[in-house]
């Protein structure tokens, strides 16, 4: 998709199930097949069930590089290896995806990166699905954005708009969502870099539909009790 890679540190933060991992792994999936050196950092200490390193294996096999705390650090509520992921975002040859965890808690820990952050080529895009408990109405998604941006010390650059009710998505139900974000974007004064739209759906969803890039989604996050 043209235009939507262009800073080299991609940051993907948003609220508790507006589905930032699956855009970080399908995102360092699709930077893969464009650069040689991708890694992924799981940043998120927020939400046991849906992390990035639960697909570590599946990332590896395609030659991307996941940093996470490892083997019985696994659930650790700290990021072990401060060090590695500051050596990653000061090497110019990796592209770099950051997946934060939820909300402005989960952007403490992001926080703590923004001294090395604030002089580099990032984008900081805000994940927002408007059929989440607290992402529901402008003036939440708007306060959200004032959360992250206090605790990450960093300045938003962009929206994601991810739109959707899992299973039961359907065309109406992301152009009514996408409808929000777009008043979102406004008040902000923010681009939406792009729509995410479940594969399954590509027969369904056009680009035609929005003015925006369409980002199509593979499925990897399984819900615990699946």
């Amino acid at each position: 998709m043209k235009g939507i890679d262009n800073k080299r540190i991609q940051i993907f933060v948003g609220g508790f199930g507006s589905g930032k991992t699956e855009i970080a792994i399908n995102y360092s999936l699709y930077c893969r097949r464009r650069y040689n050196q991708v890694a992924i950092v799981d940043l998120d200490i927020v939400n046991p069930y849906f992390r990035t390193r639960e697909v570590r294996d599946n990332l590896k096999q395609k030659e991307i590089k996941v940093i996470a705390p490892e083997r019985e650090m696994t659930y650790a509520d700290l990021p072990q290896i401060s060090p590695e992921i500051k050596g990653l975002l000061q090497n110019r040859q990796y592209q770099v995806i950051l997946d934060v965890g939820g909300d402005e808690v989960g952007s403490i820990v992001l926080g703590s990166f923004s001294s090395i952050l604030q002089g580099l080529d990032y984008e900081m895009s805000m994940v927002v699905n408007t059929y989440r408990p607290f992402t529901r109405e402008l003036e939440q998604i708007i306060q959200l954005s004032l959360e992250l941006e206090k605790s990450s010390r960093l300045k938003l650059t962009g929206i994601v708009s991810n739109p959707h009710l899992l299973n039961q998505t359907e065309r109406e139900i992301i152009i009514k969502g996408h409808n929000l974000i777009e008043q979102v974007a406004r008040e902000l004064k923010l681009p939406i870099r792009f729509i995410c739209i479940d594969e399954k759906l590509a027969s369904e969803v056009k680009n035609s539909d929005f003015t925006q890039p369409i980002f199509y989604l593979q499925r990897f996050m399984k819900l615990p009790w699946n």
